[in-house]
């Protein structure tokens, strides 16, 4: 896994690549008093490593909300240079397993909201059996959603020789 963060002693703070990377370095420049809330809420909605970030189980579009609330952020994400800081971000940790458990995930989501609000009606317009093949279908895609899940994790684990971990702050 790539860092483009760190995290010492309980806060994330900026490595090399935020002085060196044109926007993540732009938004020390920019923001000088407050890019570490700013690198943190990069982090949060980018970060996809579950044992680093509380937010990984948060639906997608419902992350930067709550991130933002959590992190009292005094930004907008809509401020200079944070679009396309995080665009960057987004790019320099999005690998084809990531690609692959997002989009499963949002299936999931998706069906899991339709089973959930859904109202059955029966007939021969109804939805019953939509509802009924939907709940049949799930296993299988949960079972390619924790293999997905299980191989992103994976992927995201920094290794040192012999298969031990690495901290993150390492």
């Amino acid at each position: 896994m790539i860092k483009l963060f760190d995290i010492e002693n309980g806060v994330i703070v900026p490595t090399e690549h935020c002085h060196t990377l044109k926007e993540l370095k732009r938004i020390m420049e920019l923001y000088p008093d407050q890019y570490l809330k700013i690198y943190q809420f990069l982090f949060y909605m980018t970060c996809y490593d579950p044992d680093l970030n509380p937010f990984f189980n948060v639906k997608e579009s419902d992350r930067e909300e709550l991130v933002m609330h959590q992190l009292e952020a005094e930004f907008t994400t809509e401020d200079e240079g944070i679009p396309e800081a995080l665009e960057l971000c987004n790019t320099l940790y999005t690998t084809a397993t990531l690609r692959a458990y997002k989009g499963i995930k949002m299936a999931m989501d998706h069906i899991g909201e339709y089973l959930e609000t859904a109202k059955i009606t029966t007939g021969r317009d109804g939805n019953f059996m939509s509802i009924i093949a939907a709940a049949e279908k799930f296993q299988k895609i949960r079972e390619s959603f924790k293999g997905a899940e299980k191989d992103l994790i994976e992927e995201q684990k920094s290794r040192v020789r012999g298969g031990g971990g690495l901290a993150y702050d390492q």
